[in-house]
């Protein structure tokens, strides 16, 4: 039936900001692991889909709160493509992922899909892949899905949650690309001269009509949209940001669809993927009649998939709220800190209702270990932007400093159940404990 079968103590679907953590953490306390992934190469959205920078946690020493994202940083940092918790090159991304995943002798399995899931009462007894080898088969003791849609609760038949509570419709989409060939040094200046003073060695910027934001760059875009040369959509959110290591390129954030409902839906995600495309080529040519340093620029590289922000989240035990960021809450079983605002485009929130006023509040929130255990599951956890959450909270929490500390800290609750007999006995002030043994920084070891 199978052409080839897999097994593990932990499989884990997705190679991408938690996959990727979430594996090597396994592999770190002992476990054997076999990572799945759909493309060819590991990093996800940051790597793939272009995802660069890392937002900081806006706590003060920005504490990544995972030992596993201190060591990434270093080793980007080291060959000249990142800036530690901050700026980085996608395209090298990978090349360290890699080599970590390898050098923790972890299975991984490219260009593999996850076509169902078979389960035996509340556990996953095995994965039915789908490859170019044919028909496979995943055995493992935990499952961790990092899929970032709740792939595995889906077919698995679980209850998922999904887009706003009330209309349903999830968070915009963009398809993200990098811009080669520019005087970044004539692009610098020109910005100096029309007020965007940039004295750091990295520059970023944006143009944001959907939040009628007003810039020095607003009537540049304006004078090309009379003039024909672009679309008012090109200027309802567009943001650029340096690339480490890569001294003429630009990457930049955008196009951006505020009117993609289902952000899991196959023909959408087909239109953006064409219909991007299109955008960005008339962007390029913008760039190049209008932004001084852009004259030799060219497209060096288009996401290979879609940016989401939010999708199909997973039913947990605890469900993140929007009251549980704004309030700052804390948790005896939290595995990660920050304080990344509410973050939904394209739309404003009174949250004010919701927000401590205690002046002693301690101004971040906290992720309890509870959010990442599926409710309806014995051996399956959720990890990154899929986690149990409610749809405004979720816009916080799935930057990439949160989603590698989730994949780690359930990359090590599987290790912890292993010997505590279930996941759902597993103290998550444990696993926080033992991410910081490792070298993960917390607030308390930051302030």
């Amino acid at each position: 039936m199978f052409k080839k079968e897999f097994s593990a103590d932990v499989v884990i679907s997705g190679a991408g900001t938690a996959g990727s953590a979430a594996a090597i953490a396994a592999a770190d306390q002992g476990l054997s692991v076999l990572l799945i992934e759909q493309f060819g190469a590991a990093g996800g959205s940051g790597s793939i889909g272009l995802v660069t920078p890392i937002m900081s946690s806006h706590i003060k020493g920005n504490p990544q709160c995972s030992y596993v994202a201190e060591e990434i940083n270093a080793r980007m940092e080291a060959l000249g493509a990142g800036t530690g918790a901050s700026f980085f090159d996608p395209g090298m991304l990978p090349f360290v992922l890699e080599k970590m995943l390898i050098e923790r002798c972890v299975k991984i399995l490219f260009h593999t899909t996850v076509t169902d899931v078979v389960m035996d009462g509340r556990r996953i007894d095995h994965l039915v892949l789908a490859g170019k080898s044919g028909k496979m088969k995943a055995s493992g003791k935990y499952y961790i899905d990092c899929t970032g849609d709740s792939d595995l609760s889906v077919l698995a038949g679980f209850p998922t949650l999904h887009g706003d509570e009330t209309t349903g419709k999830n968070q915009p989409v963009s398809l993200r690309y990098l811009v080669g060939g520019i005087n970044v040094q004539a692009f610098r200046k020109f910005l100096y001269d029309i007020g965007i003073k940039i004295d750091a060695p990295y520059i970023s910027g944006s143009v944001c009509k959907a939040k009628n934001s007003s810039g020095p760059l607003d009537d540049i875009f304006m004078k090309a949209i009379n003039a024909g040369d672009l679309v008012y959509e090109d200027a309802v959110y567009w943001q650029f940001f340096s690339v480490p290591g890569r001294s003429d390129t630009i990457a930049f954030n955008c196009p951006e669809y505020f009117d993609i409902h289902d952000a899991d839906d196959t023909e959408s995600l087909t239109f953006v993927q064409l219909d991007g495309k299109q955008s960005i080529l008339r962007q390029l040519l913008f760039y190049r009649k209008y932004l001084p340093g852009f004259e030799k620029s060219y497209i060096s590289s288009v996401s290979g998939f879609v940016g989401i922000r939010e999708s199909r989240r997973a039913v947990t035990d605890y469900i993140m709220t929007v009251e549980d960021i704004v309030s700052h809450r804390k948790f005896p079983d939290a595995i990660c800190q920050s304080n990344y605002p509410v973050d939904v485009h394209g739309r404003k929130l009174n949250l004010k209702q919701l927000t401590s006023t205690d002046p002693n509040e301690k101004p971040y929130y906290e992720l309890p270990l509870g959010c990442l255990i599926v409710k309806d599951a014995d051996n399956l956890l959720a990890a990154g932007r899929n986690l149990g959450s409610e749809f405004a909270a979720q816009s916080s929490i799935r930057v990439i400093h949160t989603c590698r500390a989730m994949g780690e800290a359930a990359g090590i609750a599987c290790a912890f159940a292993e010997k505590t007999g279930s996941l759902r006995s597993v103290d998550g002030a444990l696993v926080r404990e033992e991410m910081r043994k490792r070298g993960a920084r917390f607030v308390c070891d930051v302030q």
